[in-house]
């Protein structure tokens, strides 16, 4: 049997070092609790108290208890990818074929999953007066900056840092910032992730193919803070190697599962728009 020398730890670290180089939304948000999921439908909780009063003091001070304002992270997606080899023992000494069948892998796991984050769009606490996807903002050159500044201001308004900002966009709106002749940092910038593309009215922007959209009629190009407003974690829980008895031919597949929630909808501001003709 061609699977007999297969070491999934090898296949697995690999997968997971292509997948996470290919996240878009993914690096953005709050990670930190990967390490307490063991599988499907695991429960994290994260911890936060609610806010605290302040009183006029007239000789006497009254203690609060604050409330618990703790939130459940669901591990409630899990997805799969397989791919078919010749001979999965002959593929693993060759480093060039592992590397582009575990390229391959852990890139579609991370489009399935920017997908995901993707769709939290509607879990926006902060939509006044920037579209919906009934009555779309319709965005140019001409304007982009005063919608850019609505998004800031509702951020500010909602008391969110200024610092940390970020926003995933699709490539038309790029374009339409660059046209407007919007300040952005050069490409020796310090933050070199995928799909970034430069500092923009205080917004760290990266492009995404993922923003979620209808055809061409809206898109829903997300803004809020990083490691913050979002909580996610995942984890590949299988890597397995099996001989198909039908042929000659192996099967390599890897199972994923993990979970997102919107922990500050007053954090995450969604512009629901299309892209204007500029005349």
């Amino acid at each position: 049997m061609s699977v007999d020398n297969f070491i999934p730890t090898v296949w697995s670290d690999l997968i997971f070092r292509s997948y996470d180089k290919s996240f878009v939304f993914a690096p953005l948000s709050n990670r930190e609790y990967e390490g307490e999921i063991s599988g499907f439908g695991d429960k994290v909780k994260i911890n936060e108290i609610g806010d605290v009063t302040v009183n006029t003091y007239a000789g006497t001070v009254n203690y609060e208890d604050p409330e618990d304002a703790s939130k459940f992270l669901v591990i409630d997606q899990q997805h799969y990818a397989g791919v078919q080899l010749d001979d999965i023992d002959n593929a693993q000494v060759k480093p060039k074929i592992v590397g582009e069948v575990t390229r391959k892998v852990g890139v579609a796991l991370a489009d399935n999953i920017d997908q995901f984050f993707a769709a939290k769009y509607t879990e926006a606490g902060l939509t006044t007066d920037i579209g919906t996807t009934g009555s779309p903002i319709s965005i140019t050159s001409t304007n982009m900056v005063e919608y850019l500044g609505k998004v800031n201001q509702l951020m500010d308004e909602s008391n969110n840092p200024t610092s940390g900002r970020v926003a995933v966009v699709p490539p038309w709106f790029i374009q339409k910032m660059t046209l407007a002749k919007i300040d952005k940092d050069t490409d020796n910038s310090a933050i070199l992730t995928s799909g970034y593309a430069g500092n923009m009215m205080g917004f760290d922007v990266y492009m995404s193919n993922n923003v979620s959209h209808s055809s061409t009629t809206w898109y829903a190009p997300m803004f809020f803070l990083r490691g913050d407003t979002i909580a996610f974690a995942e984890q590949i829980m299988k890597t397995e190697a099996l001989r198909d008895i039908g042929s000659f031919k192996d099967y390599l597949r890897a199972l994923m599962v993990y979970g997102g929630k919107v922990v500050r909808p007053s954090a995450l501001a969604t512009l629901i728009c299309a892209s204007g003709s500029e005349t």
